[in-house]
């Protein structure tokens, strides 16, 4: 099964062509986008598939439900965006595209939880369904906090710090809450992480297309 995954991960991850950014551009244009970006999130994205077959929450093995925060934690990443626009920070890409980079993350990132989910048929620890693998919360909260890193990495890194932090503590307390295991809440990472940046690499040609389009 593990094998079965890493497979889909890899087809999932390689099928688009990718893109590098500029400089002077807020979004990645036409250079080869370099594979290393993609390390961490395969890396999370392989580290779930290897633990499928081994399930554990340790230590949260005798915890049931601990907190409801993670409902609302997964969108803290995307209440900080909003306080930072608000504050008069300007992000590093322009409104309309931040909309669309986020709109097109979020297709991106749900298609690819969403077709895992109904092929794995992974059991919750508490037993409530077979939608285990991979964790829908952690995938949020990673895209929204990958987000607010592309978004104000040239800012503060303090910023990206804190989305990250907050998508952890979701993460986390999905396993403490007894509806993940592990295996579950990193391939999520993994994949939220991975639908920003594939999205900010085909973004522009869709742009483009669109451009030519209405022209």
């Amino acid at each position: 099964m593990a094998q079965r995954i890493r497979f889909l991960v890899i087809l999932w991850l390689t099928s688009f062509q990718l893109f590098a950014q500029t400089a002077g551009d807020s979004i990645p244009t036409a250079r080869r986008f370099p594979l290393k970006s993609f390390l961490v999130p395969a890396a999370l994205v392989g580290g779930g598939a290897a633990l499928l077959g081994h399930p554990t929450r340790a230590p949260f093995e005798q915890t049931g439900h601990v907190s409801s925060a993670d409902d609302y934690l997964r969108f803290g990443p995307y209440g900080l965006r909003v306080a930072l626009q608000l504050a008069g920070v300007k992000p590093a890409v322009k409104l309309g595209d931040e909309i669309a980079v986020t709109v097109l993350s979020n297709v991106v990132m749900a298609g690819a939880t969403e077709g895992l989910k109904r092929t794995i048929h992974s059991t919750r620890p508490d037993g409530s369904d077979r939608r285990s693998f991979p964790s829908g919360h952690a995938a949020v909260a990673f895209t929204s906090a990958e987000l607010l890193h592309q978004a104000y990495k040239h800012k503060s890194p303090w910023i990206s710090v804190a989305g990250y932090a907050l998508a952890s503590a979701t993460a986390v307390l999905r396993v403490a809450n007894d509806k993940h295991h592990w295996a579950d809440v990193l391939a999520g990472a993994g994949i939220g992480i991975a639908s920003v940046k594939i999205t900010y690499a085909v973004y522009p040609v869709i742009k483009r297309k669109l451009q030519r389009h209405r022209r």
